[in-house]
């Protein structure tokens, strides 16, 4: 999707359609409007707009909550995987070693295959495959029983890491498919086309502060629904959630390595 080019759409094709729809109605219109007829129109203009202006900010607090919650959840994952790259230290060399080794995997793999797979909807095998050897190092002998006995607070402490990366794991992959239900799409694209509708059969005098008006609030609503559009989608687009998070967990580990 050229989101630039949906941008140009959304902003200027409906402050094009209100410059039109207003040219054509006051030609239509000419000659017609009696006394009392903005005594009627502007009520309901009104009230038409307060119910639309209640429906359009909900639906720009919903993506923007969807959104943060995206961010932050990105954000517990990455911080999460410090204390278990930590932990690992205490352990004897060669388990150590394995499981750094293996969380590194598990963040390159994130940053490298993931972070792009899941803007497009699609699984990334890498990574799935990198989380899940996290568990198998308890069972393949990596983390051994008589690790287990002699360090069992340090065991318990790597698990737990274990098992709150794969949760945020698991709540960032849902966020990234989830989208806003077709209906509310529908409700607030045909409301901005009834409101910008309504504002061409209010009468001014001269045309062009009408057309300014007019102009000015469907660009204005064209602007909000490009920001829902954007924010609609966390992972995907110009303003997607990037890697950052992750990619500064890498430098941690660096630190770390370095007895930081």
């Amino acid at each position: 999707m050229n989101y630039t080019l949906l941008g140009i759409l959304l902003v200027f094709g409906s402050a094009l359609y209100a410059v039109i729809g207003v040219l054509a109605s006051r030609k239509i219109m000419h000659g017609k409007v009696v006394e009392g007829h903005n005594d009627v129109c502007v009520p309901i203009f009104l009230n038409a707009g307060v119910l639309f202006a209640v429906l359009l900010g909900f639906m720009v607090v919903a993506v923007w909550e969807s959104y943060d919650t995206a961010s932050g959840t990105a954000a517990t994952e990455a911080a999460a995987l410090v204390p278990l790259y930590r932990s690992t230290f205490a352990l004897p060399k060669e388990a150590g070693d394995k499981m750094r080794e293996l969380t590194r995997a598990y963040t390159e793999s994130v940053i490298k295959d993931e972070w792009a797979k899941q803007a497009e909807g699609k699984p990334s095998e890498e990574a799935r495959h990198a989380a899940g050897m996290f568990f198998k190092a308890f069972g393949d002998g990596t983390i051994d029983a008589q690790i287990k006995k002699d360090f069992p607070f340090i065991c318990t402490e790597i698990m737990g890491a274990i098992n709150e990366v794969t949760t945020e794991r698991n709540k960032r992959g849902i966020e990234a498919s989830e989208s806003v239900p077709t209906v509310m799409w529908a409700s607030i694209i045909g409301g901005a086309f009834i409101i910008v509708t309504m504002s061409f059969v209010i009468y001014m005098e001269r045309p062009l502060p009408h057309i300014l008006m007019a102009g000015s609030m469907a660009a204005l609503i064209g602007l909000l629904l490009y920001a829902c559009v954007l924010l609609s989608h966390p992972f995907k687009g110009p303003i997607a959630v990037s890697p950052e998070s992750f990619e500064k967990t890498m430098k941690v580990f660096d630190d770390v390595d370095r007895g930081n």
